[in-house]
């Protein structure tokens, strides 16, 4: 309503099933939107740029966000979120009357694309935990009572612990230099934005969704005391001081393998299954997004 008031041809289409914002975004292009704004999260956020992704790069339109989720991380990253709630108000002025434009990365996993992040294991795991009904309720703290939940193995049925048994890695990679890497790894995450979820885990330190590169962390160890010291570094951002912990960014595909079981995977918050090997890219620039 604020943007017909201020003389917008703007239209409000509402989504009625999983995966179909990725079909509007698809058709807003088709009737000549020229700015396509996601009133979402970033489950939804992701559906809307998978649409735009599948067109031409010279058909896509200029893309923003209004947060209305659980974690709302793009929005946040973007500033069009600056505080712990959803202000719908603060980011369609931002979008009227202050509003610039980036070239923003595109990452993809298997060919998906996604804005913010992917984990491997662990965090995956945490996803798969996390009741719909409490990231409602207590948004993004939702993850971190399910990371605990998740990481000692609480069995809310019989009343028993079976701590978390992360899956063995394998991760090869082109860093930005031009190093080679192969790595053996229990905890796999890649982002293109710093902070991983919440503003207190931010992970991904020096990443920009506008840097031409992905961030990596990998976590070498899966002794449970050695993860919750690593857990508590990355409050403090001293996490890639750790000598368990591999960090570097690259620009080049890298390959995530299990050497087990098939692994937990998850694209901005979004469970996607099980795969025993993974590819992740990048598409730099891909989308002008307004903030």
């Amino acid at each position: 309503q604020l943007y017909r008031f201020l003389g917008y041809d703007a239209e409000l289409w509402p989504t009625e099933r999983p995966q179909h914002a990725t079909e509007l975004a698809v058709q807003a292009v088709e009737q000549g939107a020229t700015l396509v704004i996601a009133a979402s999260g970033d489950g939804g956020v992701r559906e809307t740029v998978i649409g735009l992704m599948s067109l031409p790069a010279e058909d896509r339109p200029r893309f923003s966000v209004i947060p209305k989720g659980t974690a709302n991380v793009l929005a946040k990253t973007l500033r069009l979120q600056v505080g712990p709630f959803p202000d719908f108000f603060h980011a369609c002025l931002k979008q009227l009357f202050w509003s610039r434009t980036l070239p923003m990365d595109v990452g993809r996993v298997n060919g998906e694309p996604f804005t913010c992040f992917v984990g491997f294991g662990f965090d995956a795991a945490v996803v798969e935990n996390v009741p719909s009904q409490q990231k409602k309720l207590f948004k993004e703290w939702a993850f971190v009572t399910a990371a605990f939940k998740t990481f000692v193995g609480w069995d809310s049925d019989d009343w028993s612990f079976k701590p978390y048994d992360a899956p063995e890695m394998r991760v090869q990679a082109t860093d930005e230099h031009g190093k080679q890497i192969d790595e053996k790894a229990y905890f796999v995450a890649v982002g293109n934005v710093q902070d991983y979820g919440t503003k207190w885990f931010p992970f991904m330190r020096g990443a920009r969704i506008d840097d031409g590169l992905l961030d990596y962390i990998i976590v070498h160890t899966k002794d449970m005391v050695e993860l919750l010291n690593i857990s508590r570094m990355v409050v403090t951002k001293t996490h890639t001081q750790h000598p368990e912990v591999l960090a570097f960014r690259s620009r080049e595909p890298v390959m995530i393998e299990s050497t087990q079981e098939p692994i937990p995977l998850h694209a901005d918050s979004e469970l996607l299954g099980r795969e025993n090997r993974s590819k992740i890219t990048l598409d730099s620039g891909a989308l002008h997004v307004v903030y």
